[in-house]
């Protein structure tokens, strides 16, 4: 029973609509209905900043991903209160969580992609292996980015099958592939937080990709 109350805790956390609040509030529109229509820290900033400028885009991008942090942190706290020192209930608790955030079931399903989540596990759990997190995500983003505009222009078939994919999407996704292998290297207990919270985050740009194909 207690792994179930872990799941179903985290997954509340994780659905607290953290951006559709904060632009309701800030600009009166729907995070969902404009821009990239993703209910995170990113499309927050686009939004308010579209409609109110760029100092109140700037602090409703801190409160959204500061808010989104913490309620993986606080998941995290209380799920190891109920089973302390477990990596399963820590891999379950950062699944649950980021699953909560990304298919929230109030909002059918339609939520953030989950990495401001991930950030605040990591930050929580482990100060350090965040920042290598962060700092593979950067570099393993702007070297591939930099490795596909360069093979793009010297090879036909792979301009072809990248031509509705932007640099930046894979980059990211690459980037944080990178960083699983990292975190595995650096601390092993958290491998698989963040190997399944990972899954979850490329899963959830798959709409984004799709919506690409079909524009071009």
């Amino acid at each position: 029973m207690n792994y179930l109350q872990i799941c179903l805790i985290a997954y509340l956390f994780g659905s607290f609509p953290t951006a559709l609040i904060i632009v309701k509030l800030f600009a009166k529109k729907d995070v969902r209905s404009e821009e990239s229509g993703n209910m995170g820290a990113m499309n927050t900033l686009r939004m308010v900043k579209k409609n109110k400028g760029l100092t109140l885009a700037i602090i409703a991008f801190l409160i959204v991903w500061l808010t989104d942090c913490a309620k993986a942190i606080f998941a995290i706290i209380i799920t190891q209160y109920l089973i302390p020192n477990s990596v399963l209930v820590i891999t379950l608790a950062s699944f649950f969580v980021v699953l909560g955030h990304n298919y929230p079931i109030w909002l059918k399903g339609k939520g953030g992609r989950g990495a401001s989540s991930l950030m605040g596990i990591l930050m929580y759990l482990n100060w350090p292996v965040f920042f290598y997190w962060l700092i593979t995500v950067f570099l393993g983003s702007v070297i591939t980015e930099l490795i596909i505009r360069i093979i793009k222009k010297q090879s036909f078939v792979f301009k072809t099958i990248f031509k509705a994919i932007s640099d930046q999407i894979a980059g990211r996704l690459i980037g944080e592939i990178l960083a699983v292998f990292m975190v595995y290297f650096v601390d092993r207990q958290l491998f698989y937080p963040v190997l399944f919270t990972t899954i979850l985050i490329i899963y959830r740009h798959k709409d984004r990709l799709i919506k690409q194909l079909i524009q071009n």
